[in-house]
């Protein structure tokens, strides 16, 4: 696991109303705290997992008292789907130990899963696509239900996700049904509730989705649904980019309890690894949150990827959650002074606060540019991720009325010499505001202990780190995008050059610091793997661009490496037309078009083929497949590779062979 370590002047740390008598008369007398006589603002307040590291689990749930927090929730490398619990596997005992923990120490327990997943009965399939109106479908789906409730007593409830799943209902091409969208969404979530509803659990359902009109569908098919419904939704559109819109499913509901869902396991923004200290943006989201009719509660992830908030000096953002939904005439500079002098003691409270405030800013004129998203959960984006997130996470498609956004996007896909200027300065920005939060550190370091000093200086530093690796990343991508829409600037190219050449040189640095390790940001190997990215792509011949473009026009390059040496060498270049599947394209240094492979789905290969695989494989036994139709030397072949419970099968074929 990749847990944090956090060391802090209290033993058992923050108790907030039990915290140690030293400190409780800094607060009463000083003002900066007054413990809450009312009630807590809302009745749910949840803390959400995401590894299934039973020592760390049971470690924080001790620790959900201190914060007022009633509900955990076990979800992705815990559980994400229902057929996680009869996979032979440990996970369900394991789980159903931490369930019974949860319980002694008065905290409710709900699960994570999704629909549809790899359980479907084949029965119900056609070319590997589901056929959801075929006769017992739904039957089916609450005798699962039914099974789940019956097997697992122990879980008080359900949070269903929609998207990210194997089959998700309202994409056409993996499952059919004469049931409009809406419809779709309803008839599931009714289905599942009606279960729910006899074995008395707490039902959950997510708006997570990756595009309005989903939302739009999934928003009409809400309305057709049982009240007892729960609604939780990000407190952003899509995933955590801190510059979207608040969500426009909150407030939307006045009729049924919403949670609104936090990330404080900073995914997207350093792992919890470097600081992202954010009072004054929980304090935004939540409030405007609060204000909304049928909100009822938060739920805060902690740890996404094993890259824990708490015993962290991130752990203020848990913090601020929880003051605001104690007290509703909190502010931000009244939790920093707290929390400053709850974990580092009065005298260093305003210096510590002064390193870790700026680190939000930092943070995200960094891993954003102007706004956008091409960061890719903290680490260092490939060329074509970058290239595709500018547009697939666009702040436009949820801020239609301000067009400055759609014009930033287009800036940003074909950039110009004015525009990197921009963003190197925004880069710098980032850069002189970590190196005056390291100052900050070093005048308070005479009133901290030694463990804390180191504790907040490695991260610091780290975090100086990476707004320096990504301002040269910056400049390489942003560089080289400038050249190939053929601008004419002295001295570019060579400033790409240099600026790959620093990516390498700053990874020999990260490969040496015990810090760093293998661990985002700014680990060793993803600096190392997006310069040479960078450098094949700025030493690729001009016929080979060319082949490129007739190929693919301007679909965004998803990865390309160079395989072998000299003039025997091929480009291997991945793109994703349709923002899904993978089409690899092989070409040589004349640039020529060597092979063409696409990647199909099980249900897009010729009958011939599906008969011969459904003879000789059950559908329910196959956990993955993969399929290439692949074109070489005027002939077109088909490479399929099918993972089951009882082994795998691989196999060629050309398109001709009757099988």
């Amino acid at each position: 696991m990749k847990r944090n370590s956090f060391l802090l002047k209290s033993s058992s740390r923050i108790t907030m109303l039990k915290q140690a008598i030293k400190y409780i008369a800094i607060f009463l007398l000083s003002g900066i705290y007054q413990p809450s006589i009312a009630d807590p603002l809302v009745s749910l307040r949840i803390w959400q997992f995401h590894e299934l590291d039973m020592a760390y689990v049971l470690k924080a749930m001790k620790r959900a008292s201190d914060y007022n927090i009633n509900t955990v929730v076990f979800s992705h490398g815990m559980i994400g789907e229902v057929s996680q619990l009869y996979d032979g596997s440990t996970r369900g005992n394991q789980l159903r130990k931490l369930a019974n923990e949860a319980h002694a120490l008065n905290l409710k327990v709900w699960i994570w899963i999704h629909e549809l997943e790899f359980d479907v009965p084949t029965k119900y399939f056609e070319k590997n696509v589901v056929q959801m109106d075929k006769k017992g479908f739904w039957d089916w789906l609450k005798r699962k239900y039914e099974k789940l409730f019956n097997d697992y007593p122990e879980f008080d409830g359900i949070i269903l996700t929609f998207h990210e799943t194997e089959y998700k209902i309202f994409k056409e091409k993996e499952v059919i049904s004469k049931l409009p969208m809406p419809e779709r969404f309803a008839k599931m979530i009714n289905t599942i509730n009606d279960l729910c509803q006899k074995y008395k659990k707490d039902f959950v359902v997510r708006s997570f989705l990756y595009e309005p009109q989903e939302m739009k569908w999934f928003r009409q098919g809400l309305q057709k649904v049982s009240k007892r419904v729960m609604l939780q939704s990000k407190a952003v559109p899509h995933d955590w980019q801190p510059f979207y819109p608040h969500n426009p499913m909150i407030g939307k509901f006045p009729d049924r309890k919403l949670i609104v869902e936090f990330d404080c396991s900073s995914e997207f923004t350093g792992k919890n690894r470097i600081p992202y200290a954010s009072p004054e943006y929980f304090e935004y989201r939540w409030r405007y949150d609060l204000k909304q009719p049928g909100v009822v509660g938060y739920n805060a992830r902690l740890d996404h990827g094993g890259y824990d908030a708490l015993f962290t000096p991130n752990e203020i953002n848990i913090y601020t959650l929880y003051r605001l939904t104690e007290d509703e005439k909190v502010i931000a500079k009244d939790i920093w002074e707290e929390w400053t002098a709850l974990h580092y003691g009065e005298k260093a409270a305003k210096q510590v606060e002064l390193a870790l405030r700026p680190s939000f800013e930092i943070v995200n004129k960094s891993f954003f540019v102007h706004k956008f998203w091409i960061t890719n959960h903290s680490q260092l984006p490939s060329f074509g991720y970058a290239e595709s997130h500018i547009s697939s996470r666009t702040i436009a498609k949820w801020i239609v009325e301000q067009c400055h956004y759609q014009q930033m996007e287009e800036r940003l896909k074909h950039p110009d010499p004015i525009l990197l200027e921009t963003i190197l300065a925004e880069k710098d920005t980032a850069i002189a505001l970590s190196e005056e939060a390291l100052q900050y550190l070093h005048q308070v370091k005479p009133f901290l202990t030694s463990e804390q000093y180191d504790d907040l200086y490695w991260r610091l530093a780290l975090l100086h780190r990476t707004a320096l690796i990504w301002k040269l990343h910056a400049e390489a991508f942003f560089g080289y995008k400038i050249t190939a829409e053929g601008h004419q600037v002295v001295g570019l190219k060579e400033r790409v050059r240099r600026a790959v050449n620093a990516l390498y040189r700053e990874a020999d640095v990260s490969e040496k610091s015990p810090y760093i390790v293998d661990f985002p940001p700014a680990s060793a190997a993803e600096i190392r793997k997006v310069a040479a990215e960078l450098e094949v792509m700025i030493n690729m011949r001009r016929t080979v661009r060319n082949t490129i473009l007739h190929e693919i026009g301007n679909i965004p390059i998803e990865d390309i490496e160079l395989e072998g040496k000299s003039e025997d060498a091929v480009y291997e270049v991945t793109v994703k037309p349709d923002g899904n599947k993978e089409v690899k394209l092989f070409i040589n240094q004349k640039g020529q078009l060597v092979e063409k492979r696409e990647e199909l789905d099980l249900s897009e290969l010729p009958d011939a083929i599906i008969n011969h695989i459904q003879n000789r494989i059950n559908r329910q036994e196959i956990e993955s497949s993969e399929v290439w139709k692949q074109y070489q030397g005027g002939s077109i072949f088909y490479e399929i590779e099918i993972e089951t419970r009882n082994g795998d099968y691989k196999f060629k074929v050309n398109e001709r062979v009757i099988l």
